[in-house]
């Protein structure tokens, strides 16, 4: 990390339980989002004027809201952003690490630069990809949006030794779609 001082649009955090599977997770929305979805589900993170906040009073923040019981932090954004850069997002994502197990959501169409920020950043999930109205967002089973979580792969030689370490990306986007019951009578 370098040793300007990093700000982050912040519009607003919460905690929530339906960004990650499993988890009550301390969400951070990021703001002046250049994406411009058609059917944005947060249009408010579209807006220029967020205000800035330093990577301390992130990092502090959400190390609260872990200590209150948060299990996980969510940055929603960050990807496609004026004020962020690829470099600024890992350096967040990195020192969110250190706290509690981090996903990040990406509204952009370049799944590799995505995964290369989550990887960098020490992420342990991701969702990439646009909304598209026609298709829905992850609750829909018609998405083009990924919802991965990421884990390491192991390679052993013939003894046993440590040979390789690869991420893997683990489709889970079915996690977020609504189970039909239907009616018995």
């Amino acid at each position: 990390m370098s040793s300007r001082i990093l700000k982050y649009p912040v519009v607003n955090t919460d905690i929530t339980f339906n960004e990650l599977p499993d988890k009550m997770a301390y969400a951070i929305e990021l703001g002046a989002c250049k994406q411009h979805c058609v059917g944005c589900h947060s249009p408010e993170l579209q807006e220029e004027d967020a205000p800035l906040t330093s990577l301390l009073d992130v990092l502090e923040e959400a190390q609260d809201a872990i200590d209150a019981g948060a299990n996980a932090i969510v940055v929603m954004g960050g990807t496609n952003n004026k004020h962020i850069t690829a470099e600024s997002l890992i350096s967040l994502l990195s020192a969110l690490s250190d706290i509690a197990p981090v996903g990040i959501y990406s509204g952009s169409e370049d799944e590799e630069r995505d995964k290369m920020i989550a990887l960098e950043g020490h992420c342990t999930w991701l969702k990439t990809g646009p909304y598209v109205d026609a298709f829905g967002g992850l609750e829909s089973t018609r998405t083009n949006q990924r919802f991965y979580r990421i884990t390491p792969t192991y390679r052993l030689d013939a003894q046993d030794n440590l040979v390789d370490v690869r991420p893997f990306f683990l489709d889970e986007t079915h996690k977020f779609w609504k189970k039909r019951v239907e009616n018995v009578t």
